[in-house]
């Protein structure tokens, strides 16, 4: 039998030792180095230039901007916009697809569903979306696609029609307009409308397939006997609201809407989801992703502000006086 000395027994246990140590620190070190200095690569992805899908991307850019990561060293942002035209958003997210992005971003109901279609393989983070569900996006907020997660921004149709009859006592009809090919604007429509009905309102809403046809829709929906103009949201009315306005005005309708943006385009009053929060809500995902988060385990969310918005010009030119309650409780009153 081999004897074996302590003194080089004692060599042996330490170079083991050392040797072990080597072999459990490298796996730590070789992981550091694959992520030291590592730039993501995030897109936005748009459908349509409108108020709506330009506060999102500004609440994108500032929620990046403000996550404490640097813009060209930690990530980078591309911006893609589809101009409202369904062929050109497929072609932008096949593009996307084989770009091997870190996250995909997108805003409105069609970009969803064609980011749905097309990409498997990448994490999705959807805001500016009123009923994922709907958008085939998943079976609930909390049971949905385990790639995809994102922000509703279903609108607050409940928080208008109870504010309505403080403004109008004597209204029973309200209008509006919505897109037939937009499922967002379908959804919306039919939400304000189980609202109207709970309050005892009447809702008239005329369809439209295009911009162009806003105006004449929006003359055609004055002439029907309304108390009231309610634009709900959508892509396609949103980019052409003054032509709304303008018809409203011209029949003396009262007019109301849901983004910020329709104050300053003479709405009387707003109940608006906040879209710039509902880009940084987003970023607010996207990071969690990037810290390691599975999307499958993230709950779909609302968006997590909304105000009440007053213009006393507006009223004043349809004749009409803001009580003093309801001044107080707004968020904000512009046109003093």
């Amino acid at each position: 039998m081999k004897h074996i000395h302590y003194g080089n027994f004692r060599v042996v246990a330490a170079l083991f030792v050392f040797l072990m140590a080597g072999l459990l620190l490298f796996p730590a070190c070789t992981q550091k180095s694959d992520t030291a200095g590592k730039t993501y690569k995030i897109c936005l992805v748009q459908y349509i230039d409108s108020p709506i899908s330009e506060d999102t991307k500004q609440g994108v850019i500032e929620g990046l901007h403000n996550s404490g990561l640097q813009e060209g060293k930690d990530y980078t942002l591309k911006i893609y916009n589809a101009q409202g035209d369904v062929s050109t958003l497929n072609s932008i997210m096949d593009m996307v697809n084989n770009e091997a992005y870190t996250v995909i971003i997108v805003s409105s109901t069609p970009t969803l569903q064609a980011a749905l279609n097309k990409v498997k393989n990448a994490p999705i983070v959807f805001t500016t979306v009123a009923d994922p569900v709907a958008g085939g996006a998943g079976e609930s907020f909390a049971e949905h696609l385990p790639n995809v997660t994102g922000i509703s921004t279903l609108g607050d149709y409940e928080g208008l029609v109870k504010i309505l009859p403080r403004i109008l006592p004597n209204a029973r009809t309200i209008g509006t307009l919505f897109a037939p090919g937009e499922i967002n604007s379908v959804v919306n429509k039919d939400h304000f409308d189980r609202f109207t009905r709970k309050y005892n309102l009447k809702l008239v809403a005329v369809p439209v397939n295009s911009t162009a046809d806003v105006s004449n829709a929006a003359q055609s929906l004055a002439g029907q006997n309304i108390d009231a103009l309610c634009q709900i949201i959508c892509n396609l009315t949103d980019a052409a609201f003054p032509a709304i306005a303008q018809a409203a005005q011209k029949k003396r309708i009262p007019l109301f809407g849901f983004t910020d943006k329709q104050i300053a385009q003479g709405a009387i009053a707003v109940v608006s989801r906040d879209y710039v929060q509902a880009g940084k809500d987003a970023v607010m995902l996207v990071l969690r992703i990037l810290k390691g988060e599975n999307p499958a385990q993230i709950p779909f969310a609302l968006v997590s502000k909304s105000n009440l918005i007053i213009n006393k010009r507006a009223a004043r030119n349809y004749g009409i006086t803001i009580p003093d309650d309801l001044l107080k409780q707004a968020d904000k009153v512009v046109g003093e």
